[in-house]
């Protein structure tokens, strides 16, 4: 398969099913080329709309988010190719063969030109004039770097195996997050094919053009956490060039000699709305940010961004099959590190690190991220069931609920101590709350990872001092329970 087509969606199915006729004409092979429709969460019958093309449907119903959509179509895709377009927009016939004709070595994205349909009302028309959507401007690097709208994008499968994907927790510029990474840590490139064309449908109202370029606003905090040498617009001169387009629009009506009470009246009273809104929000800002003059809150607001607790990394990606903890992507892009070992690594930040340093671990389940391995002397691997010296100084039970499940739990309780030394460190560990089936006395029982565990574990080992915790992951806020038996 050369191409997968990977369209989200969210209660369109008039604008789909016009996008999904437009595909349908392509002059490329169909056997060379598959659509995927992600439904992210419609109320209305877009499933349906497009199913009746006869297309891939899938539904992305965790997080409401474009960009999860996109993954989850990535995931899914077979194609050497993904190309991007939106339930809005219409592709021209020739689209792919452009593509196909445009494709390099060393090229990871191309970007096809984004023109608008035409437009029926006044702000259509607006948005068509402004060039709104054309892919030059990001492609030239104006905000930051060079990126490519998805409204009209064509990756290579390889840079996602390479990068990963989009950020899902984002609402808007994960086009330009994506982007940027392929050019930090790939020595792939961005190609402009202003040839291969899609059509868009811009907002037709002055409430939909509103929120579409308030989310846009999002987009720059999004990118001032994602990317450390992005600098965000400073709010003094977003005001500034703000009062000053309110400024020459009521100049150019009083010229035009135009109705005053009619028609410039109204600009104005839209100016002391914004201002009124302007000074809401500000005087909000520097309240939450304790006093801090606006051109510090952008900073400020980038210090309480989630950081990993390994390795200081502050950007987090889907973990694995796409699991996201509400909103939060959990899994840090720099480590790998999840909820689980970041609450390990709040636990061990508890002892002295020169005496973590000298013990040797063993540890049942999955293997430790390299940066909690290097806390230790020496990390061995086991798993429940299997043989092994009791010489090691700690000894980790990750993912107990799991590992304990069906099990009689004497006997993990057992092996897992009997693979410590004279004065070594149990711990227990897995995520608060979490349910799981044991064997006790021969009973099947049921435990929770919290108090009641506790309480069988201190039956079971009456000779140790056991002790519990519920440690907070900073990311997700998601809670990890630990129970410590010995020292």
């Amino acid at each position: 398969m050369r191409f997968s087509i990977v369209v989200p969606v969210h209660n369109n199915p008039a604008d789909l099913s016009v996008c999904l006729s437009s595909i349908a004409r392509l002059d490329y092979s169909k056997s060379d080329f598959e659509v995927v429709v992600v439904d992210n969460n419609s109320s209305d019958d877009t499933a349906e709309v497009a199913r009746s093309f006869g297309v891939a449907v899938l539904v992305e119903a965790e997080v409401q988010s474009s960009y999860a959509a996109r993954n989850r179509g990535i995931r899914a895709a077979r194609g050497e190719f993904i190309a991007f377009t939106d339930s809005d927009c219409i592709v021209d016939p020739q689209w792919l063969s452009e593509i196909e004709a445009a494709i390099e070595e060393g090229v990871g994205c191309l970007a096809g030109e984004i023109l608008s349909a035409p437009p029926a009302t006044l702000v259509e028309r607006f948005s068509d004039e402004i060039g709104l959507l054309r892919q030059r401007g990001p492609l030239s690097g104006w905000h930051f770097k060079p990126y490519a709208q998805t409204a009209n994008a064509v990756y290579r499968r390889r840079v996602f195996d390479e990068i990963g994907l989009f950020d899902p927790s984002m609402q808007s510029g994960g086009d330009a997050t994506l982007a940027w990474r392929m050019q930090d840590r790939t020595a792939y490139t961005l190609k402009f094919v202003p040839s291969a064309i899609v059509h868009h449908h811009h907002r037709a109202s002055v409430p939909e053009l509103w929120k579409q370029f308030r989310r846009y606003g999002t987009g720059k905090m999004s990118w001032a956490f994602a990317e450390p040498d992005y600098v965000p617009p400073d709010i003094a001169k977003l005001e500034a060039e703000a009062v000053a387009a309110f400024d020459k629009a009521v100049l150019a009506l009083e010229e035009a000699g135009l109705d005053e009470k009619a028609l410039v009246f109204p600009v104005l009273r839209a100016a002391t709305q914004m201002a009124h809104l302007s000074g809401y929000m500000q005087d909000l800002l520097t309240t939450v940010s304790q006093g801090l003059p606006l051109d510090q809150v952008p900073g400020h607001a980038r210090r309480l961004v989630p950081t990993c607790n390994l390795c200081g990394g502050t950007r987090f990606v889907p973990g694995p099959g796409g699991r996201m903890a509400g909103r939060q992507a959990p899994q840090c892009d720099e480590c790998g590190s999840l909820e689980r070992h970041r609450a390990l690594a709040a636990v061990l930040d508890t002892w002295d690190g020169k005496d973590l340093a000298r013990r040797s671990a063993i540890c049942f389940g999955e293997a430790l991220p390299k940066p909690l391995a290097q806390r230790f002397r020496s990390v061995r691997q086991a798993r429940i069931g299997e043989r092994v010296g009791g010489c090691h100084e700690m000894a980790l039970v990750s993912g107990f609920a799991a590992q304990a499940g069906g099990r009689d739990l004497a006997e993990v309780l057992g092996q897992a101590a009997s693979s410590l030394s004279p004065d070594g460190m149990l711990l227990l560990a897995d995520e608060a709350g979490r349910r799981f089936e044991a064997v006790i006395g021969g009973q099947t029982a049921r435990l929770t990872m919290d108090e009641p565990l506790l309480a069988e574990v201190r039956a079971h080992m009456t000779n140790a001092r056991a002790r519990a915790e519920t440690i907070a992951d900073d990311v997700t806020r998601r809670g990890h329970y630990f129970v410590r038996v010995g020292q």
